[in-house]
């Protein structure tokens, strides 16, 4: 039962971002000078990148959960779509005030993020196991 509704968090969390941008696209109003412009790009790029690798490293260092193995799966997969449901609405944020479709690209990339975070088999599997210890260092 976890599962499914794990798989029901995932697929609004994946419609949201769909649904911010329809109101983006009404919203949107002139665009931003030509620097506003640039370091809004790269400051999505970036912001992006690091929320999708967040996304990717921290879910599964959470300590297990007192509920259970399925709820800990499920926290780790919920953080991990929270990380990418944030990378994909910052780009769409940004091109309310810019008008740079350059930012739809991204967008897209971190909505492709969030669609590769589709509680599988394998991925429930393997984020409902304990915390793997960080190495040591032998010096």
């Amino acid at each position: 039962m976890t599962r499914r509704v794990a798989t029901v968090v995932w697929g609004s969390m994946l419609l949201l971002p769909f649904l911010f941008m329809g109101v983006v696209a009404t919203a949107r109003w002139g665009a931003a000078r030509p620097e506003t412009t640039a370091f809004l790009f790269w400051l999505t790029l970036a912001a992006s990148a690091f929320n999708i690798a967040l996304s990717r490293v921290l879910p599964p260092r959470l300590g297990p959960v007192g509920a259970g193995r399925e709820a800990t799966a499920f926290t780790r997969l919920v953080v991990g779509w929270a990380l990418c449901e944030a990378a994909a609405l910052f780009p769409l944020v940004a091109w309310i005030v810019t008008g740079d479709a350059r930012l739809l690209g991204v967008f897209a990339v971190d909505l492709l993020a969030l669609v590769t975070l589709f509680p599988s088999d394998a991925r429930w599997d393997a984020l409902a196991e304990p915390p793997r210890p960080a190495a040591r260092s032998t010096r």
